[in-house]
């Protein structure tokens, strides 16, 4: 879990090494920005673009601005204010981070399972930072072709349960009902209320509100952590998505 930054990469299909954080020029437009990128499931070149651990703030306060133009590392400290974090510093790994890879970079960092399509596979487990290859309790794969204008998800397909748990809320909620990305500072959902700011200022595809958020929240007596679906009892150590 290596943080290559010596060199920098103006695609993912060029990136050859081991599993680790790359620099790469995402839009090729000259600005580079550190992704983690995991080589050993299906063929590699797998871009971690959410990521959240038990219990640490999850993405709380992030403003649609970044959630839509920066590539966001938070390390969580006990749900107070989250430290912005590098993961060029010191010795840290995918599972001191929390992650948000904004939104417009996701059309480009995806199309090379299915050319015009964001392939996701996203899981939970029981440990902070488990690879993608890695053991999970659930994990789920599917796609959609793009965002619309809002960043809601067009034409989502199932793909395949590959640990046969279930669907995920973010694919059966979000995605099938095409909701759009909404910050506590940017109100987009589908509730007469403003879902974010119900779940500690966290982003989200919120509906009315949300069943399978990441992020979570302790609005309502629910978790600081990753669910899977519905806002009951199913909660985890750890979550993340993946696109290809």
């Amino acid at each position: 879990m290596g943080v290559h930054y010596n060199s920098y990469y103006t695609s993912i299909s060029q990136i050859k090494g081991p599993s680790g954080f790359y620099n790469v020029d995402i839009l090729g437009d000259g600005n580079r920005q550190f992704v983690y990128v995991n080589q050993d499931y299906d063929g590699g070149g797998w871009v971690c673009v959410i990521a959240n651990r038990l219990n640490t703030g999850g993405m709380k306060n992030l403003t649609y601005s970044n959630a839509v133009n920066s590539v966001n590392y938070r390390l969580g400290t006990s749900n107070a204010t989250n430290a912005i974090s590098d993961p060029r510093s010191g010795s840290r790994s995918l599972a001191d981070h929390n992650i948000w890879v904004g939104t417009k970079y996701w059309s480009a960092l995806s199309g090379r399972v299915t050319s015009g399509k964001v392939t996701i596979v996203q899981f939970v487990s029981t440990t902070n930072g488990t690879a993608l290859n890695g053991s999970h309790t659930k994990r789920y794969r599917w796609r959609f072709d793009n965002f619309n204008s809002s960043y809601g998800m067009a034409n989502p397909v199932a793909i395949s349960d590959e640990t046969s748990t279930g669907l995920p809320g973010f694919y059966s909620y979000h995605a099938a009902n095409g909701f759009n990305l909404s910050t506590y500072d940017n109100d987009q959902d589908a509730y007469s209320g403003h879902c974010s700011t119900f779940y500690d200022n966290n982003p989200w595809w919120y509906g009315a509100c949300w069943s399978g958020n990441y992020f979570g929240g302790y609005g309502g007596g629910y978790q600081d952590g990753p669910y899977w679906d519905s806002s009951g009892g199913d909660y985890h150590q750890y979550g993340a998505i993946y696109i290809k």
